[in-house]
């Protein structure tokens, strides 16, 4: 399960954009950011991430064989690969 910080920035007229998503292995390490602002559920991740605690986190890649997405655990020998 992965867990997403995201930093808002709000301009003068009151728009709000995000300016920054960070991955996290779980609720506990995400805490640690100072851009967390309570849990706000399981997020799915589309790239390698790597927990800043060292951890790994599960990620959807998209496999040209198949033509559909593909977990890629955080155990796989070919984690980094984004083909």
């Amino acid at each position: 399960m992965t867990h997403r910080v995201e930093v808002y920035e709000t301009d003068t007229a009151g728009n709000v954009d995000i300016v920054g998503a960070f991955y996290y292995c779980s609720d506990e390490c995400a805490k640690g950011h100072p851009g967390y602002s309570g849990w706000n559920g399981a997020c799915d991740a589309f790239s390698p991430v790597e927990c800043p605690c060292g951890q790994r986190v599960t990620w959807y890649r998209w496999n040209f064989e198949t033509h559909d997405q593909e977990v890629v655990l955080p155990t796989a020998a070919d984690y980094w690969e984004t083909y």
